[in-house]
């Protein structure tokens, strides 16, 4: 096997051996994270894609997500795939570790977007989706509308009365993911008062029709619009809080859990390519490495290094509740997912030819990098979101979720 193909199969436990254990010091300072406990997750998952592979060039009808589900299960069915109990902290470092593997993986850990319903659900759904989500199942959320993600506050997907006290939902949502896969939807709309509010909405309920578009990257699981013909919202689905403070209190969180997702991918590309020059280097095939190369290895590495613990940065003001979360959630999301893109896009040239091959794992991160400049906020809306927020005056304190000890007694 060639070397640029060697490293094609590159471990999950590679990633913190090369990146997340030299900076330990910097990024776990208080000894918060079970390291033993992340290294086993990384072998686990190691071990379940090799029993399940997720290749660059995807098989065709499905056959990835299928295979991305069930490396979800079986992790959760080892128990590695959670609890809640951990610290931000842990949540990130997974995240890096699983994009490093392959950033089709993001869902392999952790309730997504379902930590919504664990924390603002009501008992009795918490009680129907909880266990179901750590159990392996998916939960989608179901924001965007046509006008762009960007702008809830004009969120379209309107609720009328119903019979028996229940809400009857319509609407049109655009570039959702998960869309086939997803067991629950978080679905953002309007109540009949015209608030903005979100609901649990079960991903069998016949009102919702599926348009699949097939993406140019971030192909592991379903995407497209979904649409709603009057689906029935009980009020126990409702969750508690109004929708856009829910919003941003969840985004100030899952951002940071995005962005390591993405730097793991860019830092897999990165030691694809130093294995890549070393190993010409040492064949004689390529007598020294050029300053320029040097140069874009120097400064791809501290680039990703430091975003990196931006992220966690960002991730522990969230976590605290501190009133800059959703700057430094968006900000740092932005900022993370232009320095993978613009990292991956000069190391990718010092492979060759060999880097844009269509069953290459470089070309492959590139195009679902290039997807994560849309997905969960678009880069430049999130920029200006910060940028608002420095002038605004109005800054308002995110709070921090309800008690681990509290979601536990909730979910007993």
């Amino acid at each position: 096997m060639s070397p640029i193909l060697a490293r094609e199969v590159a471990t999950a436990h590679e990633a913190i051996t090369a990146w997340l254990r030299p900076l330990r010091r910097v990024l776990d300072p208080g000894g918060l994270v079970d390291w033993a406990r992340l290294e086993a997750f990384a072998d686990a998952l190691d071990r379940a894609v090799g029993a399940y592979p997720v290749e660059a060039e995807p098989p065709a009808g499905g056959e990835r997500s299928r295979r991305l589900r069930t490396i979800r299960r079986d992790l959760a069915a080892s128990g590695l795939a959670g609890p809640e109990g951990d610290p931000a902290l842990f949540h990130v470092l997974v995240q890096f570790v699983c994009g490093y593997r392959d950033i089709d993986l993001r869902d392999s850990f952790g309730l997504g977007h379902g930590s919504l319903i664990a924390d603002h659900g009501s008992p009795g759904v918490r009680q129907k989706w909880i266990p179901r989500l750590r159990a392996g199942e998916l939960a989608g959320i179901a924001i965007t509308e046509c006008h762009g993600g960007s702008r809830p506050a004009e969120t379209r997907t309107q609720a009328v009365a119903g019979p028996g006290g229940t809400w009857l939902v319509t609407g049109r949502k655009t570039w959702i993911s998960r869309l086939n896969e997803a067991a629950v939807f978080v679905l953002f709309f309007r109540t009949p008062d015209g608030r903005l509010a979100a609901a649990a909405v079960d991903a069998t309920e016949e009102g919702l029709r599926r348009q699949p578009i097939p993406p140019t990257g971030l192909a592991g699981w379903a995407w497209g619009v979904l649409e709603l013909d009057a689906v029935p919202i009980r009020r126990d689905d409702v969750l508690d809080g109004s929708g856009m403070r829910l919003l941003r209190q969840h985004f100030a969180g899952y951002r940071p859990l995005v962005t390591a997702t993405a730097l793991g991918g860019a830092a897999a590309v990165f030691d694809t390519v130093t294995a890549r020059l070393s190993a010409r280097q040492f064949s004689g095939e390529l007598p020294r490495l050029r300053d320029s190369a040097l140069i874009t290895l120097g400064r791809a590495h501290v680039q990703l290094a430091t975003a990196l613990l931006g992220t966690v940065m960002a991730s522990n003001v969230a976590e605290a509740g501190g009133a800059e979360a959703e700057l430094w959630g968006a900000a740092t999301k932005a900022h993370g997912i232009d320095v993978a893109n613009t990292t991956v896009a000069e190391l990718a040239l010092l492979l060759g030819a060999s880097g844009f091959r269509a069953d290459c794992q470089t070309a492959k991160i590139r195009r679902d990098l290039n997807g994560l400049l849309y997905a969960d906020g678009i880069h430049d809306s999130l920029y200006r979101a910060a940028g608002k927020h420095h002038v605004d005056g109005a800054k308002t304190t995110v709070p921090p979720p309800r008690s681990r000890l509290e979601s536990a007694a909730r979910t007993a």
